[in-house]
């Protein structure tokens, strides 16, 4: 008789997503918030990609890698927490970025930073970590107030660009 090990798999679920950013841009301490952490309900690991070229000899062809990988954006669905100071530090990171008026043409690496997606199994030990590099908000997606019957959450989202991202296991097995 087989034994079935899938049983004793525990399933993932929404909770056990959180992106962890480290002191922020527009900050002046660290005492301001010490990190700025999104509780994720939804998170769409992105692509990522190579351009090939087929390089034809003899005969036959072969396919080749032409550059450097391609990451393609990162799409974020949050809570927001209570006092909205999670989704109001990513407003204040998009408008400190935008801000021509103050500073014109500022260096990428100074709005920049590096991020981690912790991703946890039912008894919140961490199995994997995903660093971010580079990243800074191109989107902060409206938030709907409403007080219809089922809607417990206030949910934001919010789109990133990012250098690449590295994987780790941390792994609980």
């Amino acid at each position: 008789m087989a034994c079935d090990l899938s049983a004793n798999i525990d399933i993932a679920t929404p909770a056990n997503f959180r992106m962890a950013f480290p002191k922020l841009p527009q900050q002046s301490s660290l005492a301001a918030n010490n990190e700025l952490i999104l509780n994720m309900y939804g998170i769409i690991l992105p692509a990522i990609s190579l351009n090939f070229e087929e390089v034809h000899w003899q005969g036959s062809k072969r396919s080749v890698a032409q550059n450097q990988a391609i990451f393609d954006q990162l799409q974020t669905q949050f809570l927001v927490d209570s006092k909205f100071l999670n989704w109001q530090l990513l407003y204040e990171w998009i408008t400190y970025i935008s801000d021509n008026s103050e500073k014109m043409g500022e260096e990428y690496h100074k709005y920049a930073v590096d991020a981690t997606l912790s991703v946890t199994d039912n008894f919140q030990n961490e199995i994997l970590k995903i660093v971010f590099s580079g990243m800074w908000p191109v989107n902060l997606q409206e938030v709907s107030f409403s007080m219809r019957e089922g809607e417990v959450f206030v949910e934001g989202g919010a789109t990133f660009v990012y250098d690449y991202f590295k994987v780790r296991n941390t792994g609980v097995i």
